[in-house]
């Protein structure tokens, strides 16, 4: 009866020419109704159009609640808290232990709260302290991304999704480069086309989680078919990005991924033959990714060529300089108390912008150390950086210790991430400002999930 009066509406939609309009009515409705009492489902949608979607075309609907702007992935997070909130009083969270970084979150989380109620104590705009409190918070979903990865099919559906969205991401920046037009498609004279929106940062680090299992687990790989032009658009979009900090943070990742390796000594493959594979295998995929460009006509090598000594010498560059100069206008800024604890959410600093040539007064901060400086001060730097830190040596430890090739290569895709991240966090605020906040945090859950899954494995042999 239901789908019967559905298709009636769609009929007399279409002969009154409002097809478009009653689809949008019941399909808004319907995709709710599909998501409301299922978190997975939630969460899944939320990385999707995160990753997919721009800002720009996030906000085309966004809903001014208070002070703080709410797009449609902001309401869904919401959801999803809420659907967590509601599991709790059943103790879907028992035997979940946080683990180190899960405490420091706690700890930088009352830090937020106390900066948040700084800044409206001192004045700030409520406006800037609205833009920050969504993604500084977000990271308060590390508990319930816990609670949803504890079900192994979770963690599959929501692996998946975010391998699917990380890919249609490269897609779309493929489709842009070739095409040369698009939202944020910039053509330079020396170094061709870039693409300025900030989707590489989740599609790298999901290239790296992806290429870490790959490379623990090949035997249990997908299909080559879909395997070498998933990485292929992946990486494409990371080389047409305009963000020179993925860049190096991937380099460096790639590094020390090759070094760690050199200490695990459980896939019994001697150290010259890793050594020898590995610098092979990057080389290829190198060549590849450079070879699909110019083929494509999208850049050709001496752009890529131009792009990497414009990248080397980028200390000289203006928007390095703007930088220098941002970063030298917060610390002095900061002097006394304010020097540990901050200027509170919503502080601005007034600096000049030799890039655009004049003096701007601004909240946000190219680089994610300095915004938490500027709001949260010495201690908040600490405390926010020792959560990625700590996940990197724990990811590593895990990866050299665990006896499971799938484990291994999540942790040390993690691990991979977690050092791209802190890299370009140097340069942009990758951490604090952007809306990627709920799928760093869901980097994090991840690692503590295969952690306690590897301490409860080595449990039972002993118990038995």
């Amino acid at each position: 009866m239901g789908l019967a009066l559905i298709c009636l509406v769609l009929l007399v939609a279409m002969f009154m020419k409002h097809f478009a309009a009653a689809a949008a009515l019941l399909a808004v409705p319907g995709i709710l109704f599909l998501l409301v009492g299922a978190p997975v489902r939630v969460l899944m949608t939320v990385f999707a159009v995160q990753i997919v979607f721009t800002v720009t075309q996030l906000s085309a609907v966004t809903f001014q609640i208070g002070f703080v702007p709410l797009r449609v992935d902001d309401m869904l997070t919401f959801l999803f808290l809420w659907l967590w909130l509601l599991s709790i009083p059943d103790g879907s969270m028992k035997g979940l232990r946080p683990g180190l970084q899960g405490y420091l979150i706690i700890a930088y989380l009352l830090l937020f709260i106390y900066s948040f109620q700084m800044g409206r104590a001192a004045g700030n705009e409520m406006l800037n302290i609205g833009y920050q409190v969504l993604p500084y918070g977000a990271y308060i979903t590390y508990f319930p991304l816990l609670w949803i990865l504890s079900d192994p099919k979770n963690r599959r559906l929501l692996w998946r999704t975010l391998l699917v969205s990380a890919v249609a991401g490269g897609v779309i920046y493929t489709i842009k480069g070739y095409m040369k037009a698009g939202e944020e498609v910039y053509i330079r004279e020396t170094t061709g086309v870039r693409i300025a929106t900030r989707q590489p940062n989740a599609i790298g680090a999901v290239m790296l989680v992806y290429m870490g299992t790959l490379w623990k687990d090949w035997r249990n790989r997908p299909s080559l078919v879909a395997v070498i032009p998933s990485l292929i658009l992946m990486g494409m979009a990371i080389i047409l990005s305009q963000t020179r900090g993925i860049w190096g943070g991937f380099v460096l990742a790639m590094a020390s991924a090759w070094i760690l390796n050199l200490f695990r000594r459980k896939d019994n493959v001697r150290l010259g033959r890793k050594l020898v594979v590995s610098i092979t295998v990057t080389a290829v995929l190198l060549i590849i990714l450079v070879f699909a460009i110019s083929a494509m006509g999208i850049l050709s090598a001496q752009d890529i060529a131009q792009r990497t000594s414009e990248t080397s010498s980028f200390t000289t560059s203006e928007s390095t300089l703007a930088r220098l100069l941002a970063w030298n206008a917060i610390l002095e800024d900061l002097h006394g108390r304010s020097l540990l604890i901050g200027r509170g959410l919503g502080a601005t600093y007034t600096s000049f912008r030799p890039d655009i040539g004049s003096v701007m007064t601004v909240h946000y901060v190219d680089s994610s150390y300095f915004q938490l400086a500027l709001n949260m001060g010495l201690i908040g730097v600490v405390v926010f950086t020792s959560i990625f830190v700590v996940a990197l040596f724990r990811a590593a430890r895990l990866f050299v210790r665990t006896e499971d090739p799938r484990r291994a290569g999540l942790a040390l895709g993690v691990f991979c991430a977690v050092i791209m991240l802190l890299f370009a966090s140097g340069f942009a605020s990758v951490l604090t400002n952007y809306r990627f906040s709920m799928l760093w945090a869901f980097l994090l859950a991840l690692l503590q999930v295969e952690i306690l899954r590897e301490r409860k494995g080595r449990a039972i042999p002993a118990e038995a």
